[in-house]
């Protein structure tokens, strides 16, 4: 049911604010096909009360929200193109607290899959999070709420996978390809098909059952290319990237090499160490004025498959590696000098380049006006406040 969409989708990155009082902007940056970034406000919008982004798909955003005060989340699904949005109805009853999010859009309907797990001792409160945990797993069993835009109603569905023991701490975008969602858990990758409702748990390839220096990620992101799902991480040496086998590559693997296919389903694509990255610009690093560089400094974010482009998240500065010339630059940064700041996140995104008619959204208020290719520099306090002023004063 849920077939891969038209590549002729624009990509880009959704960069969500929060302020000192609560309110939240989300900005838009389209990426071009050389890995350049630019600044897209006829897409941007803001909200009085931030809700989180859970996942994106195919031109569709899940948020969740606690619009109540009541300790229950609400859910909506954005259309970023057309500018409208859907609010879930609420959960047919109350669920753990929520280990991760899924959404998944094939054009027509879409899937939303809240995934949470009950533990046998019955101790589980009802959710309050907005973003996967962090922390002990314990003993439970992956359980799954699923809400069909087709039919219009949630749905339980129960795995039978144990849940792992350490749950994810990192923040990884889920990642739907191939008819399934694909979601970093606690060293696995948890993998649910539309479709067939069929769940596996594989093991990412670098899993640790001990714990030391070396074995530490401090970033990691999921994306699709070549038909192959890769999964990216940094640690200590450097930036690693790896594509988790088909039948196909593990049969010639298992041809020419001893290994335990059963358990380790994957083959380096590439590696990136610390010290390349650091002699390809040292102006960036020049700038943010490291005294001593710490690999847990830089996260792996995305991967446009055109350009061949790597999108790192530096403190204060995103950026992009291009494995093929082997060069980094600057994308955009984001200071906040004198702003009422809170917290800033970014979001990969896929959407339609029809542009609907701006419009006001519940209380979500969207601003106009003309796509800048220009190098971005944040704070938007200093470009895009003003622009909605003048949007809400005309």
């Amino acid at each position: 049911m849920f077939d891969a969409m038209e590549k002729h989708n624009k990509v880009g990155f959704l960069c969500h604010y929060v302020f000192g009082n609560g309110s939240a902007q989300y900005v838009f940056l389209d990426v071009d096909s050389d890995g350049a970034a630019s600044l897209n406000p006829s897409l941007g919008f803001s909200l009085a009360a931030s809700a989180h982004v859970c996942a994106s798909c195919n031109g569709m955003l899940l948020f969740s929200c606690n619009i109540n005060g009541d300790n229950l989340l609400s859910f909506h699904v954005l259309d970023i193109s057309a500018r409208q949005s859907v609010a879930l109805p609420p959960l047919p009853h109350l669920t753990p607290r929520i280990i991760a999010h899924g959404l998944a859009f094939d054009g027509r309907h879409y899937q939303v899959v809240l995934v949470f797990s009950s533990s046998s001792h019955g101790e589980e409160e009802a959710t309050t999070s907005t973003g996967s945990a962090g922390g002990h797993g314990g003993a439970g069993i992956i359980e799954m709420e699923i809400f069909s835009s087709e039919t219009g109603k949630w749905r339980h569905h129960t795995t039978m996978i144990p849940l792992p023991p350490y749950l994810p701490k990192l923040s990884a975008a889920p990642l739907y390809s191939n008819g399934s969602i694909y979601w970093e858990l606690g060293g696995y990758l948890l993998v649910y098909n539309i479709q067939s409702a069929h769940s596996e748990l594989l093991q990412l390839p670098n899993h640790s059952r001990t714990w030391s220096w070396r074995s530490m990620t401090f970033g990691q992101c999921l994306w699709e290319s070549k038909g192959r799902i890769h999964y990216c991480y940094t640690d200590y040496q450097g930036i690693h990237t790896w594509a988790l086998m088909n039948q196909q590559d593990q049969n010639y693997y298992s041809t020419y090499y001893t290994y335990d296919h059963q358990r380790f389903k994957w083959s380096l694509a590439h590696t990136v160490p610390h010290h390349i990255l650091l002699s390809q610009n040292s102006r960036i690093f020049l700038r943010l004025e490291f005294s001593d560089w710490k690999p847990y400094y830089i996260s792996p974010y995305a991967y446009s498959e055109d350009s061949q482009t790597l999108f790192l998240r530096l403190p204060g500065i995103f950026a992009a590696y291009n494995l093929r010339t082997r060069t980094l630059k600057e994308v955009c940064n984001y200071s906040f000098p004198g702003t009422n700041f809170y917290c800033c996140s970014f979001f990969p995104v896929v959407y339609n380049g029809r542009q609907g008619n701006a419009v006001v959204m519940g209380n979500i208020t969207g601003f106009g006006g003309e796509t800048e290719a220009v190098v971005v520099s944040l704070p938007i306090a200093d470009t895009l406040l003003c622009q909605l002023s003048k949007a809400k004063g005309s």
